[in-house]
């Protein structure tokens, strides 16, 4: 499949699923349900969005499962506290805050946790670069010696 053809694929998928979270919501706001339960549905419907959106990356091995954790922890912890609402009651009561606004609280410290873990990883891997980058070089530089030594004795060096 090609890149395009993937992208293609991607974006398709994603106008479906903003279509069907539009549709879900619109229902809610006909039929008379609650803001903070159209917020409720709205964080479940981008929660298992989420879910399904990587647990296809890994299917398809374009996400290893370390960091598909980033991704399934947040979304699943956003589910919980989307269908157990009594469960963030006392953060409500103690800061003062809306529903929404607590959601979208829980949502940006996931997010949060997931880039401060990558940057993680990401410093890491280019520390290994540089190491073995340094490593290629002196190895280069041996071989440049050894054919040196080489070619003034006319024969391979031991």
């Amino acid at each position: 499949m090609t890149t395009l053809r993937k992208s293609l694929y991607g974006l398709f998928f994603v106008a479906v699923a903003a279509v069907a979270v539009w549709a879900f919501l619109e229902l809610f706001v006909r039929t008379g349900v609650s803001q903070m339960g159209r917020i409720r549905a709205a964080a479940s419907a981008g929660a298992l969005l989420l879910l399904f959106a990587t647990f296809e990356s890994i299917r398809r091995t374009q996400l290893k499962e370390r960091y598909a954790l980033l991704w399934v922890i947040p979304s699943l912890a956003i589910l919980f506290l989307a269908f157990f609402p009594g469960v963030l009651d006392f953060v409500r009561r103690f800061f003062g805050m809306e529903y929404g606004s607590i959601m979208a609280g829980v949502a940006f410290l996931a997010l949060m946790f997931a880039v401060f873990a990558i940057c993680r990883t990401l410093s890491k891997n280019e520390n290994n670069i540089a190491r073995i980058a340094q490593r290629v070089a002196l190895l280069e530089e041996r071989l440049r010696e050894a054919e040196g030594r080489r070619g003034e004795s006319g024969r391979p060096s031991p």
